[in-house]
């Protein structure tokens, strides 16, 4: 008995709890959809909001650029001082480039970055310092050797020289142990290096000295032949460069060899296959030797030389076409001292027919019809005519016009062929012309005269006409009836109204606009003893037409 008991109760407990549990679960959601379910996948993961470099040195006139990594995009982005260092608030992509305003010392600030996530921004130091400026240009000068007329600017065949540049900071003041790297760009040249092992290179980077100056020196091959060389100076913390160019002159045993760059066979195209070039130019410089110098061509009638004395070394002359074809058009140029330009170290020049087959010339420009002709024209009449032939665009003026009022063109300008061209505002009697001018050389024009000397006089009116003209009968009364007519021909406005007055009776309306429109009849009393009430219409012509309308009532 007793265990039976404890058994119930033990069941009840146990009901109780699971009915317990079940409501639990529904009140957490319940289900494999519940957060607490260990197979659900975990949310994503948002990296940690990051920004390299995390410190940066910004030099004026170079920019700098920072790289945004993590968080959530987009970001923003602020300065502690935009006046020395402005940034673009919103970030587009995952840079921010950084220029910086002019200092004149170093000065310290913080770029925050942040995310649009929510995460903890992250702060950047900056430190903008004065910016060292490279001078306008690279001086080169030669070193004294016998036979080089000049070293300003020249390095001979054979010799020295020395590329100079000044690194100065904002003041105008020389920066020393400024690191500056020069780089042969073009020419037969090298760099002189302090390494044994290889003494001639083509970079050299060397260190400033107390004022500034950065000093490389330059070697030059002997019997190198007369050519530009250029030459850029980098200074290595910023990547701010200069490029120069100088004189390298070849030499020889009695002097400065004579030479002209540039060197080789320069060849020009006529416009078509069936033209060589005319009135286009070669210019050619000329140095060493003994000034002057005078220029010839074997071939004198096919080209025109200018000047055809050269006073003064790196003094130049042009060479102009004039539509002669020629192969290896070649140049005497001889110094003062007689010596003329090595063999094969001349430059030739050639003028051969072009390639494509020539354009065809315009045909002659047409204008469609050629003449109009109108009576009585009004400013608001419209005449048109349509342009072909010649080249276009096209553009059209009144040439002459004897109109009261005045002719307008269009359109004037732009005028495609075969775009229509309108004139209006002409007024009888008068004759205008119209000129269209083409885009061709020599340009084409064409005319189109317009002739409203003309004047007729209007015809006359058509016949005035009331329809119906008899309305009613005389065995109908009139009372409470309504009678409509309609008025053609004659000339508008036109007058209605009763022969005798009829009390009460209306006319509406009493003036009837234009021919087509209608009149109504309406309040007519009893009718008079003849029947009929009659009803007179007059036009606004002159003479005035005349008619008349009745309605016949009992």
């Amino acid at each position: 008995m007793v265990n039976r008991y404890i058994g119930a109760s033990l069941r009840s407990a146990l009901a109780f709890f699971g009915i317990a549990g079940i409501l639990l679960l529904s009140a957490c959601g319940g289900g494999s959809g519940a957060p607490n379910n260990p197979y659900a996948p975990l949310p994503p993961v948002t990296p940690a909001l990051q920004v390299f470099p995390a410190a940066i040195t910004v030099y004026p006139g170079t920019p700098a650029t920072l790289t945004i990594s993590g968080g959530v995009p987009p970001y923003r982005v602020f300065s502690s001082d935009a006046t020395i260092l402005p940034v673009s608030t919103n970030v587009s992509g995952n840079t921010v480039v950084l220029a910086a305003s002019n200092v004149t010392a170093a000065t310290s600030l913080t770029v925050t970055v942040q995310d649009s996530g929510g995460s903890p921004t992250v702060p950047v130091a900056v430190s903008v310092v004065p910016a060292p400026l490279l001078a306008s240009q690279i001086t080169v000068t030669g070193n004294v050797t016998p036979g080089c007329d000049s070293t300003e600017n020249t390095v001979c065949s054979g010799a020295t020289g020395n590329a100079r540049v000044k690194v100065a900071g904002n003041s105008g003041a020389g920066i020393a142990g400024r690191q500056v790297r020069f780089d042969v760009v073009q020419g037969s040249y090298q760099f002189v290096s302090t390494s044994p092992a290889q003494p001639l290179v083509q970079t050299l980077t060397v260190s400033t000295d107390v004022t500034g100056d950065a000093v490389a020196v330059l070697n030059v091959p002997p019997n190198t032949p007369t050519q530009s060389g250029i030459i850029r100076a980098t200074d290595v913390t910023t990547g701010q460069a200069v490029t120069g160019t100088f004189l390298i002159q070849q030499i020889a045993t009695d002097g400065a060899v004579l030479a002209v760059l540039p060197q080789g066979n320069t060849t020009i195209t006529g416009p078509d296959n069936t033209r060589c070039s005319s009135g286009v130019s070669v210019t050619n410089y000329i140095f060493g030797g003994t000034p002057p110098y005078t220029i010839g061509v074997n071939f004198p009638q096919t080209v025109t030389i200018s000047p055809t004395t050269v006073t003064r070394s790196g003094g130049s002359f042009t060479t102009t076409t004039n539509g002669s074809c020629f192969i290896n058009l070649t140049y005497v140029i001889t110094d003062a001292t007689g010596r003329t330009i090595p063999s094969g170290a001349y430059p030739t020049v050639t003028n051969e027919l072009g390639t494509t087959p020539p354009v065809p010339p315009p045909g002659p420009l047409t204008v469609t019809p050629g003449a109009i002709a109108r009576t009585n024209c009004t400013p608001t009449n419209t005449f048109q005519f349509i342009g072909t032939g010649g080249t276009g665009p096209y553009s059209a003026v009144v040439l002459s016009s004897t109109s009261v009022t005045s002719p307008v063109v269009n359109p004037q300008n732009n005028i495609t062929p075969g775009q229509g061209v309108s004139v209006s505002g002409i007024s009888s009697p008068s004759t205008t012309v119209v000129q269209l001018i083409d885009n061709s050389t020599p340009r084409q024009t064409a005319t189109v005269s317009i002739d409203c000397s003309g004047t007729t006089p209007p015809p006359p009116p058509a016949a005035l006409v009331v329809t119906p003209q008899t309305q009613g009968n005389a065995s109908t009364s009139c009372v409470g009836q309504t009678y409509t007519f309609v008025i053609s021909g004659g000339t508008g406005p036109y007058s209605v109204f009763f022969q005798s007055p009829k009390p009460g009776a209306t006319i509406t309306p009493a003036s009837v606009t234009s021919s087509g429109q209608s009149f109504v009849v309406a309040g007519l009393p009893l009718g008079p003893p003849s029947g009929a009430n009659n009803i007179t219409i007059v036009d606004s012509g002159s003479p005035a037409l005349v008619t008349t309308a009745s309605v016949v009532c009992l």
